[in-house]
């Protein structure tokens, strides 16, 4: 992209070593968030396997490189999607990238499960919106030589949850190996994790007409199937605690939004709400004003931001000022507020994973 004059840059060199099963005449790009994942641009061609490119300063680049395409971005190990390179331009710098594999060359088994033992996998069909929804259910060590009932925590985006192998880029929020360890103290629950329609994501989630749900929303049909089919459907099949106060959702970006709209619609089913670097900006703030005109005084409110967060140093923390700024506001409409402020941390499942033990914590011991 294009950067005004105005802006300071820095010199980013970016130097190549590819795997043996590169094709001898492939040409290499770099594509960034800067420049909205093209695949190809010209400007950000590879010469004899290095680039130097200019960046503006505060930039919060992520990058990979690809082959031309985005079927020919680069893999992990395993030749699957790999997490974002990232790194904050300060200043003139050099980056040594290892290509591990090409997407599209990689024939092999693909990424291994990380699914625990004992993770039970249900399809539940949706009839408000005439689909099956794959859900995840773990339960404790202790749970199957107990008579004990637990309250349930449902998360969004199911397939980043546990498993490595369905995960977005290979990361998982590792939610039962934090609900293991608080278990083990003493506080155990359920983790009920509904893996998202990809296709549907926008519209199952934001509650308003974006463009990114084509202006049509199915998050109320979304999330009364979660109050009305699916959690009777845990209720009926495990020893939980049904009540209000011992139900919670929880998610992440679009995924924060569809908690914080579904806790809010349905009052008398959850108790708790976990809003992890929600998309506060939806339709200009449009979800702010939907809290503030449906306090629910019952609400716990779990709300956290990373300071890594935007294209830029400065849109980072305006996001963060955003979040406190809708924390203090939802005091006055819910019974308690929690807000976080996770340090250096990017908009991504390492950043959820590491902030979600203090959350499931933070729940567990004031339910009574």
């Amino acid at each position: 992209m294009p950067f005004a004059l105005f802006m300071p840059t820095a010199e980013q060199m970016f130097v190549l070593d590819v795997p043996a099963d590169t094709p001898a005449d492939a040409e290499f790009f770099l594509q960034t968030n800067l420049s909205g994942y093209a695949p190809a641009r010209p400007e950000y061609r590879f010469v004899n396997g290095m680039l130097r490119a200019e960046f503006p300063l505060g930039a919060l680049l992520t990058y990979k490189v690809t082959r031309g395409s985005a079927e020919s971005e680069e893999g992990d190990q395993w030749g699957e999607r790999r997490p974002e390179r990232r790194t904050i331009v300060e200043g003139a710098a050099t980056h040594h990238l290892r290509i591990e594999s090409w997407q599209d060359l990689h024939s092999g088994a693909g990424r291994p499960s990380t699914l625990a033992a004992g993770i039970e996998t249900l399809k539940v069909h949706n009839p408000e919106l005439d689909d099956d929804f794959t859900v995840l259910v773990w339960t404790p060590p202790e749970y199957a030589g107990s008579t004990e009932h637990l309250p349930v925590l449902y998360l969004h985006d199911g397939q980043n949850v546990f498993d490595a192998a369905t995960s977005f880029a290979g990361e998982t929020w590792g939610a039962d190996i934090a609900a293991s360890q608080l278990a083990a103290e003493g506080l155990p629950c359920i983790l009920v994790a509904v893996s998202v329609r990809e296709k549907h994501r926008a519209s199952d989630y934001v509650p308003f007409p974006i463009r990114h749900n084509d202006f049509k929303s199915t998050a109320p049909a979304y999330q009364t199937f979660l109050a009305q089919t699916l959690k009777p459907h845990i209720d009926a099949r495990y020893r939980t605690r049904p009540e209000r106060q011992h139900t919670a959702q929880a998610g992440s970006s679009f995924g924060g939004v569809a908690s914080l709209y579904g806790t809010l619609s349905h009052p008398d089913v959850w108790g708790t709400c976990g809003v992890f670097s929600p998309s506060l900006w939806v339709q200009d703030g449009a979800l702010m004003d939907f809290a503030g005109h449906h306090p629910t005084r019952e609400l716990r409110l779990y709300v956290d931001m990373g300071t890594h967060e935007g294209l830029f140093v400065e849109d980072a923390a305006a996001a963060v000022r955003q979040t406190q700024w809708f924390a203090a506001r939802s005091a006055s409409f819910v019974h308690q507020v929690n807000l976080q402020i996770g340090m250096a941390h990017w908009h991504d499942e390492p950043a959820w994973r590491s902030r979600l033990p203090d959350f499931l914590r933070w729940w567990l011991t004031d339910l009574g």
